[in-house]
């Protein structure tokens, strides 16, 4: 649906940057995945789940006013939509 919208290099590096958390997250949370790793599961058919890029850096912090913080913003005050 959004394939050929145009994004900066700026936009697609916090890409990267967004699957590399969500990576880390399955690695480190994710019960099933843990149960693959811990018990012996192929590691290969675990990792195949994870996106095909991603992008670690240490304590990465959004220009001040850039989309990128009004999301993490959101992501960390979630709303209940449901009431």
């Amino acid at each position: 649906k959004r394939q050929f919208l145009k994004f900066s290099e700026r936009q697609r590096n916090w890409q990267l940057l967004r699957r590399g958390r969500y990576l880390e997250f399955n690695l480190l949370n994710d019960r099933g995945v843990k149960f693959g790793l811990v018990s012996g599961g192929r590691t290969e058919s675990i990792m195949v789940s994870a996106p095909p890029l991603v992008r670690w850096a240490y304590n990465v912090q959004p220009e001040a006013g850039s989309e990128e913080e009004k999301l993490l913003a959101v992501l960390k005050n979630p709303r209940s939509w449901a009431n």
